[in-house]
C-alpha cells in the first residue's frame, strides 16, 4: 500500500504529537467551550494517528480533516476555529500535501495580533517541514531562522543547516555499495561527471506521482556528462525490482531498505523523500531539493561551465 507522507526523523515525529497540545490561552479571541471540547477530542486523535503506520492512519487523517472543516464552519471567528486551521495544516503535512499545509499555516500566521509566541513557533516549525517537503530549501531556511528567535530548541531539530550536515558547497560523502542487481556503485567511479541522486520509495505516493517528471528529467539530461542514481528506501527489494521492471526505469538503483535508517540515508542525512542531490564534476553538492526546473538549470550551467573550461 502506498502513502503520501513526509518521512521525518524520530524527533520530528515526537514534536508532531507533542506540539499539537495547547495548554495556554493562545489567542486574544472569543472562545467557545463546545468547540474546545470537540477540538480536544480531534487533537488527541491526531496525536494517536501520528504513532500509527502511515498506511493505516490515512483514512483516519481524512476523517479528522472533515471534522476540522466542520468545526471551523460551525464556530467561525473563535479561537478554536483558528487552532483548527493549524491542525488541518499539520494533518496535510502528515499526508504529504505540502501546498495545502503551507496555505493553512500562512492563513493562521496572518493573525499576527491574535497569536502568541508559543503558537507562532508551532506554526513556523510545521511550515518549515512543509517547505522542505516541497524542496523549497531557501524558503525553509528563512522560516527556521525566524523560528530560532522564538524557540531555539525546535529550530535545532532541523540541525544547524536545515536538519543536517549536508549543505550546498560541501564535498559529497563517498560511498561504496551495490545496486539491487549486485553491480558495484562507488561515488569515485563517476569522477568528472555530474551526479543526480534521487532518494525515493515505491510506497511513497509523492515519489510515484513525480515519477514521470523524474523520467523526463532523465531523458533530458542523460549523457556522458551526467549520471543518475536512484536510492530506494523500500522495505522489500522485490517491490523495487518489480516496479523498476514495470516502469522501465533505466538508471541504477541502490536498494537502501530500512527506510530512513539505511547507510545512504545516514550518510547524506536524508530524513524526507523524495529528495534529489546534484553533485558537480568535482563531487561537491550543488543542489538539495526536488524542483525539476531548478535541477535542469543547475546541471545545464555545470555542463556549459565545463565545456568553456575545456576550451580554454
Amino acid at each position: 500500500m502506498r502513502e503520501k507522507i513526509f518521512l521525518i526523523s524520530t524527533i520530528i515525529v515526537t514534536f508532531f504529537s507533542f506540539w499539537l497540545i495547547f495548554n495556554d490561552n493562545t489567542m486574544g479571541m472569543r472562545q467557545d467551550a463546545d468547540a474546545g471540547l470537540q477540538l480536544d477530542i480531534i487533537r488527541d486523535d491526531l496525536a494517536t494517528y501520528s504513532k500509527m503506520k502511515p498506511e493505516d492512519a490515512r483514512e483516519y487523517y481524512e476523517e479528522a480533516l472533515n471534522e476540522l472543516h466542520a468545526l471551523i464552519e460551525m464556530f467561525a471567528g473563535t479561537e478554536e476555529a483558528l487552532k483548527a486551521k493549524f491542525y488541518i495544516g499539520a494533518t496535510y503535512n502528515q499526508l504529504g500535501n505540502f501546498d495545502e499545509a503551507i496555505k493553512y499555516f500562512d492563513d493562521v500566521l496572518s493573525f499576527q495580533d491574535e497569536i502568541n509566541q508559543n503558537f507562532k513557533a508551532r506554526l513556523l516549525y510545521f511550515k518549515a517541514n512543509a517547505l522542505l517537503g516541497n524542496g523549497k530549501v531557501p524558503e525553509a531556511k528563512d522560516v527556521i531562522a525566524e523560528l530560532r528567535k522564538i524557540e531555539p530548541g525546535a529550530a535545532n531539530a532541523f540541525g544547524k543547516e536545515l536538519g543536517g550536515t549536508m549543505r550546498v558547497g560541501m564535498n559529497a560523502p563517498d560511498f561504496h555499495t551495490k545496486d539491487f542487481q549486485g553491480n558495484p556503485v562507488d561515488l569515485s567511479q563517476y569522477e568528472g561527471q555530474i551526479i543526480i541522486m534521487n532518494f525515493w520509495a515505491t510506497w511513497n505516493d509523492q515519489c510515484i506521482q513525480e515519477l514521470q517528471e523524474t523520467k523526463k528529467l532523465y531523458r533530458k539530461l542523460k549523457g556522458p556528462d551526467v549520471q543518475f542514481i536512484g536510492v530506494s528506501r523500500d522495505d522489500n527489494i522485490d517491490d523495487l525490482k518489480g516496479f523498476v521492471r514495470q516502469h522501465n526505469i533505466e538508471w541504477p538503483q541502490i536498494f537502501e531498505g530500512m527506510r530512513h535508517k539505511g547507510m545512504m540515508s545516514k550518510l547524506y542525512d536524508v530524513n524526507r523523500i523524495p529528495i534529489i542531490f546534484v553533485l558537480d564534476q568535482e563531487g561537491k553538492v550543488q543542489y538539495i531539493g526536488n524542483q525539476k526546473e531548478k535541477i535542469t538549470q543547475i546541471v545545464t550551467a555545470l555542463i556549459v561551465r565545463a565545456e568553456k573550461k575545456s576550451g580554454d
